[in-house]
């Protein structure tokens, strides 16, 4: 089922990580008034893998790609894991499918993802809207998954930047898909950062490079139209897994009581605070996030 194959564009700006893709498919069953409703998808899936030893699986947020995790994958591979970093459905250079992109459709291509790659079981670690889709993944498929950590868990709200609000709209739709610019990208994304000057040419490049891709527009604005995390956050105390949640002191997208309702909802979660960080913690603080990660990965349950 798995397929590997060469791409052009570089993923990183070192030029180093090419990546592959991965074929995967899936059925999304759905209720209508004609009764139970299965549809079936079939894309690929631009993944980076690196590393020997117990999977660990990287799931980026909104808008991003497995560029995000570029401070991170080889850390880890050096640390005694097999590291999957893949672009999500629709983002990055993964493709394109005619689905909402919800948090619960998303965990479905997950499970996919991981059949083409034939693992069984996994650790996970998300950010932003990836933190809720491993969360829902847990949840659903709670033997194929081992440790969660979790960056920043959450996802659209009123205090995200006015475009990404504004793409609900038909007229931020039409905005999307004509207008976009790299200048335009890095003022949003700056929302995201504490220190906004990590956004230097070639990372703000690397960021804007999918989004010439029409495709890739349209799946932000659907996961922004259809980002839903109650049923995510309905589980939490049902959660069994052991947990390990960052979050940034000046993280302006997410309020502190949001944020504290999963450390303080979920069993077994341990919450750490960044200072001087905001949403990115992976990326702003890639040390200290590594160091932590690895040690409560490698804690024994």
């Amino acid at each position: 089922m798995k397929r590997y194959r060469r791409r052009n564009k570089t993923v990183f700006e070192n030029n180093a990580y090419i990546g592959a893709y991965a074929d995967i498919s899936f059925d999304i069953t759905s209720d209508t008034e004609y009764g139970n409703e299965s549809l079936h998808f079939d894309t690929r899936i631009h993944y980076y893998e690196k590393g020997e030893g117990e999977p660990l699986l990287l799931l980026h947020g909104l808008g991003q790609s497995l560029y995000t995790w570029r401070h991170n994958i080889d850390f880890f591979a050096e640390n005694g894991f097999r590291v999957i970093a893949p672009d999500m459905p629709g983002f990055g250079y993964s493709g394109h499918v005619n689905i909402f992109y919800t948090v619960e459709e998303n965990a479905l291509a997950v499970r996919a993802f991981l059949d083409a790659l034939r693992i069984k079981k996994t650790h996970i670690a998300g950010v932003s809207t990836g933190a809720i889709c491993a969360l829902c993944f847990a949840v659903a498929y709670p033997k194929r998954t081992d440790k969660l950590v979790l960056v920043t868990p959450g996802g659209p709200n009123e205090n995200y930047p006015f475009l990404l609000r504004f793409l609900t709209t038909r007229m931020g739709e039409f905005m999307m898909h004509t207008f976009l610019r790299e200048a335009t990208l890095i003022n949003v994304l700056r929302r995201f950062y504490f220190d906004a000057t990590l956004l230097s040419g070639d990372v703000a490049a690397q960021y804007y490079e999918p989004y010439k891709n029409k495709e890739v527009r349209e799946t932000l604005i659907r996961t922004v139209m259809h980002f839903d995390a109650e049923a995510a956050r309905a589980a939490l105390k049902t959660m069994q897994k052991h947990v390990l949640i960052f979050t940034g002191t000046e993280d302006r997208l997410h309020q502190k009581e949001d944020m504290r309702v999963y450390p303080n909802t979920i069993r077994n979660a341990r919450h750490i605070q960044i200072r001087n960080c905001a949403q990115n913690v992976h990326e702003e603080k890639a040390e200290r996030f590594n160091a932590e990660s690895l040690a409560f990965l490698h804690k024994e349950s």
